[in-house]
């Protein structure tokens, strides 16, 4: 069976938000990372990623547990404030609730109560309690990897969609359907119809948040490189059409964005285990 190839999808204003971020990169059973981070006073956002995140806000007095989606622009991500989350990342167009396909499409800005998909209690209320990182991780794992096994995800998961997930993830975004198709002998309606059932998302909504996602990895770098080298590595004819997507995905352009990660110490808040 081929291999899943991961990516590292990117919150950058879950980060900017928060006191102290900390990021454990996993890329196995189709989780990318696990993150936990304290918020702050500002505004946080989700930005376009493609990612399904279980997401555990432990508020002592009101603890909850989300199924969140992918959003489509901009949007208020962990909505509140001075408040510590634990959050599981899975990788783009992946279900982790593998029993329940059409979840994908109902989850497309959205969320959703965990427990509906996940009746584990137990699991939940130790996650909301634990106060260390690593063993909030150890508490997940232990019950992920019983569901992950029940459910079998390679007789769930569409090979089809693994592949060409593949595909995109290698070019960055910069296939196009119609080659998708070719790659795998479809036609283009039969992939697009796959993919939706299975994602959520059409492919070339999913290759257009790859590019997007790039673009934030190259742009988190603090190296001073100049934006017609980063518009030429992305795959954009034009300096104009970056920035355009760039903007109706953050709010920002890539310019402003970069000045906004300086003055908010994104560096510095970023902790990777």
């Amino acid at each position: 069976m081929e291999q899943q190839i991961y990516m590292t999808p990117k919150q950058p204003f879950f980060v900017t938000s928060s006191e102290v971020y900390s990021k454990y990169i996993m890329n196995q059973l189709g989780i990318v990372h696990f993150y936990q981070c304290r918020t702050g006073d500002q505004p946080c956002f989700a930005v376009p990623d493609g990612c399904v995140d279980m997401v555990f806000c432990c508020d002592e007095d009101h603890p909850y547990a989300k199924l969140c989606g992918t959003v489509m622009t901009a949007k208020t991500g962990l909505t509140k404030a001075n408040t510590r989350y634990f959050g599981v990342r899975f990788l783009p167009g992946y279900n982790p609730i593998l029993r329940d396909c059409g979840v994908m499409s109902e989850l497309v800005d959205n969320r959703m109560e965990l427990e509906l998909f996940i009746r584990d209690k137990e699991m939940m209320e130790e996650i909301f309690s634990a106060a260390d990182f690593q063993e909030q991780i150890r508490i997940f794992l232990h019950a992920y990897k019983g569901w992950y096994a029940d459910e079998c995800p390679a007789e769930s998961a569409s090979l089809l969609v693994r592949h060409s997930m593949n595909l995109l993830i290698r070019s960055g975004g910069c296939m196009t359907v119609e080659q998708l198709a070719e790659d795998a002998g479809y036609t283009v309606r039969y992939l697009n119809k796959v993919f939706r059932r299975e994602t959520g998302l059409s492919p070339k909504q999913l290759a257009k948040i790859i590019r997007f996602q790039k673009a934030v990895s190259v742009l988190n770098e603090p190296n001073g490189r100049i934006l017609t080298d980063i518009t030429a590595e992305l795959g954009y004819f034009d300096q104009s059409h970056f920035v355009r997507d760039f903007k109706e995905y953050t709010g920002f352009t890539p310019g402003k964005y970069q000045a906004y990660l300086e003055t908010q110490d994104y560096c510095h808040k970023l902790n990777i285990i």
